[in-house]
């Protein structure tokens, strides 16, 4: 796995976010958009396709960040994975 994506996976999947990054990912009726987590943007470039990066403060004028594409399913996997690490309460189903 990417480090960034692993990364973002331990930094920022937590019982707080979980719900809301769960519905912001999951969901076909949100095209695009952005989320923004603590340490994180991840963006919804369309039903299946997020691109993740770090947010760095002071940074707005960067030429170039490491960023990572990644599939909707598994993105979800991921965070699952985390959660049941985390043994978070109301884990959802991937492919419901």
């Amino acid at each position: 796995m990417n480090d960034l994506l692993q990364e973002f996976v331990i930094e920022e999947i937590n019982a707080a976010v979980y719900q809301e990054l769960w519905r912001f990912i999951s969901s076909d009726n949100i095209v695009r958009g952005t989320f923004e987590c603590s340490n994180f943007i991840v963006i919804k470039l369309g039903g299946d396709q997020f691109v993740i990066y770090r947010h760095v403060l002071g940074m707005q004028n960067a030429k170039c960040r490491e960023a990572v594409l990644v599939a909707k399913t598994y993105l979800l996997k991921k965070i699952n994975s985390r959660a049941y690490d985390l043994r978070l309460p109301d884990i959802q189903n991937v492919f419901d």
